[in-house]
């Protein structure tokens, strides 16, 4: 009896087990973008009638959405073929998400199907435009922006270098990266631009080999690799030859015209113009003209131009000497006549105070002169007096 009740139970448990439901393991799937997708309902009979159902969530769902084989298609987005398979017929990014099967088959045995959709489209090959023909060396030099068009999902842009990766440190290797998405397609846009401080070019490496790649991030997908570029690599000398060119020539203008300063430095890159008027840094942005309009008598001076590189240090110019016709050389002119003028004055005055003296010493003489003659006129005359009698005794009544 226990025996019976043992075997009963055995058999009992076979057939659970039997008609228990198998769970297939979930699979990942990935479908191209505009490509049919289609995913098989394991376990359902080949032919109708079938117990199925498809379950979706996927980003056009709300919530799990329920499709069977006797009813309608789905917007069509997707349907139930005949063998119980689901058709996609063009897969999108909103497709993108998890779709289950449920079927049981005439023996009662229930399967279930699980899958991970996800989709993905190639973009088109990476390009590498603005790209640099030549490079310095030691200062840090834009080589080129990487471009990939239409991809999904996004992926990443890598640069390499004679075929060896570049990791950017911030130092001699820096990338700018930029990610748009398209607002109807949802496909993706990369930008990376690259900018390095390569070493002074070696016998045999001047002409270094930079290329970018596109990896999609999905297994079994290949990266796709630009064109290469191949820039040169310059080596800059010291910094010399700065010359200061004026306009119009010789620096002479008349008052309230217009006087351009041009600084030429020849050097890689361009290096920053600071202006200096009579020794002193005049305070200007960084430029390499300098234009004096309505030029009045406070522009005159000595110009010059001082040229600052990262990597070759500064040097200035020779001045330039920045003068009014008719008023510089004529201000000197007035200057001397002015001059002249306060000496004359200064003649004249002298002149005017001398004779004033003079005529002063001459009265003064003159005043002391009168009395001395009326003296000797009294002394004549008392002599003449004395005289008289003497020639009256020595007359007729004499001896």
């Amino acid at each position: 009896m226990a025996a019976g009740a043992a075997t009963a139970g055995a058999w009992v448990l076979v057939l659970g087990l039997w008609g228990a439901a198998v769970m297939v393991g979930s699979q990942n799937i990935t479908a191209r973008i505009g490509e049919p997708l289609l995913l098989n309902c394991r376990g359902a009979p080949k032919k109708p009638p079938q117990q199925l159902e498809w379950k979706l969530n996927t980003g056009r769902t709300e919530a799990w959405k329920v499709l069977s084989p006797q009813g309608a298609a789905w917007d069509s987005v997707a349907r139930v073929l005949p063998n119980g398979s689901l058709l996609l017929p063009a897969a999108g990014i909103q497709d993108e998400g998890t779709f289950r099967c449920r079927a049981m088959n005439r023996h009662g045995k229930e399967t279930k199907s699980n899958y991970r959709v996800r989709v993905y489209q190639m973009p088109s090959k990476p390009e590498i435009v603005d790209a640099a023909s030549e490079l310095t060396a030691g200062v840090p030099s834009k080589v080129g922006t990487c471009v990939s068009k239409g991809g999904y999902p996004a992926g990443t842009l890598s640069w390499h270098l004679d075929g060896k990766p570049l990791t950017p440190d911030g130092k001699g290797v820096a990338v700018k990266e930029q990610t748009r998405r398209h607002p109807e397609t949802g496909l993706f846009t990369l930008q990376s631009e690259l900018t390095v401080t390569p070493a002074p070019a070696q016998e045999g490496a001047a002409h270094p080999t930079f290329s970018c790649s596109f990896s999609p991030g999905l297994p079994r997908r290949k990266a796709l690799h630009s064109a290469p570029i191949h820039p040169s690599v310059w080596k800059p000398g010291p910094l010399e030859n700065v010359q200061l060119v004026v306009e119009p020539e010789g620096g002479i203008v008349a008052a309230g015209g217009t006087v351009t300063l041009t600084c030429e430095a020849p050097a890689q890159p361009p290096p920053e113009i600071h202006w200096m008027k009579d020794g002193m840094l005049l305070p200007l942005d960084p430029r390499p003209v300098l234009l004096l309009r309505e030029v009045g008598l406070q522009d005159q001076g000595t110009y010059s131009c001082v040229a600052t590189h990262p990597s070759l240090g500064s040097q200035e110019s020779p001045g330039v000497t920045i003068s009014i016709s008719g008023s510089v050389g004529g201000s000197g002119l007035g200057t001397l006549a002015l001059v002249l003028g306060i000496l004359a004055a200064l003649g004249i005055a002298a002149l005017l105070i001398g004779v004033i003296v003079w005529q002063r010493k001459r009265r003064k003489g003159k005043e002391r002169k009168a009395p001395e003659s009326q003296e000797e006129e009294e002394e004549r005359a008392e002599l003449n007096q004395s005289e008289e009698p003497e020639t009256a005794e020595s007359g007729p009544g004499g001896p």
